[in-house]
């Protein structure tokens, strides 16, 4: 871990714990003052803008589509597998980004589903397929650790949290007109499986999972450079999500700040964790040197022996083993041998 990340790392410990402090005291007055469901940036943002889970999920299935060993058995089948995979990740984002919303039309979000699944499937693959061969092993590997941390963060915590919380939406509490059962971030309040989602924010961790692209230099060292600015462009999509929660009701100042701990933190110790084992097996990129432009290699014909460049083979050597007399040396068998006698 550099010098550099652990400084980001101290400041905004500080900063989610103060935002958390903010919470307790003023979440309700927060959000009286920020309410506005009618504002259409927060309503696109609702429906669309949980696209980052998806994405990574559906790249990962369609990176394994292209890396299945076609000597292996059941090739087909494993592909299968894969389309099917990003197919059911297309879907449930189509379903899920006008479930999410106000719209109250029970088969809208299937057709979303299916119009979402059938537009970017083959986008996906059309996409994926471009890369090079070796780079698809590489961007496997990072889409592997961006897997895991939105399994782990999306799926797993946030939701577990969730229902374990059972805190009150301020929209709820503002369309019943009773603002009685409001309760602090840190209460409690016990299982519930219909309604009081509020803590934390999942819309808020499903944005956040888009820090796992500051990671992309574990895996290629030349975007190192780059990872500020990425995650500046990622802190200000995390913080126009947490905003556009809050001004629709959705969630207080403290639902945000834990949805964005959960996922930033999952992040961080899966990137540490990952990039420590399964990460040192990134495969090298062959480098080819070349020698001019018009280099040519030629492989020399194996079993034919041949002298020094611009050298006369020596009519004296040996080859093979055997002494090689040179033919102007032979002489020629003498004529009439038997008369001579």
């Amino acid at each position: 871990m550099t010098k550099t990340r652990k400084i980001t790392y101290i400041v905004l410990f500080f900063i989610v714990a103060a935002l958390f402090v903010l919470g307790g005291l003023y979440d309700l007055k927060i959000a009286h003052t920020l309410y506005g469901p009618s504002n259409i940036m927060a309503q696109i943002f609702e429906g669309a803008g949980i696209f980052p889970p998806f994405l990574i999920w559906s790249v990962t299935f369609a990176l394994l589509f292209f890396l299945v060993d076609p000597t292996k058995d059941r090739k087909l089948l494993k592909q299968v597998g894969c389309v099917a995979g990003m197919v059911a990740s297309w879907f449930v984002f189509g379903y899920m980004a006008i479930n999410e919303t106000s719209i109250e039309i029970s088969w809208l979000p299937y057709v979303t589903g299916a119009v979402s699944a059938a537009l970017f499937t083959p986008l996906t693959l059309y996409l994926v397929g471009r890369i090079e061969g070796e780079k698809k092993k590489k961007w496997l590997i990072f889409f592997g650790f961006a897997s895991i941390v939105c399994i782990l963060s999306n799926i797993i915590l946030v939701n577990l949290i969730k229902y374990i919380w059972g805190r009150p939406r301020f929209r709820e509490m503002a369309a019943a007109g009773d603002f009685s059962i409001y309760t602090n971030w840190y209460k409690i309040n016990g299982f519930t499986l219909h309604g009081h989602h509020s803590f934390p924010s999942g819309h808020t961790a499903s944005a956040g999972a888009l820090f796992t692209f500051c990671a992309l230099g574990e895996v290629f060292p030349e975007k190192r450079e780059k990872e500020r600015t990425t995650a500046f462009i990622v802190g200000l999509y995390t913080f126009t999500m947490a905003y556009s929660r809050i001004v629709l009701g959705a969630h207080f100042l403290s639902d945000v700040t834990a949805g964005f701990t959960i996922s930033f933190l999952t992040y961080a110790v899966t990137r540490y964790i990952y990039f420590k084992t399964i990460g040192k097996q990134v495969p090298e990129t062959e480098e080819v040197e070349e020698v001019g432009e018009d280099a040519v290699s030629i492989e020399e014909p194996k079993g034919e022996p041949k002298g020094d460049e611009g050298e006369e083979q020596d009519p004296f050597e040996e080859k093979d083993g055997a002494d090689v007399i040179p033919a102007e040396t032979v002489e020629p068998p003498l004529e009439n041998s038997e008369e001579n006698a």
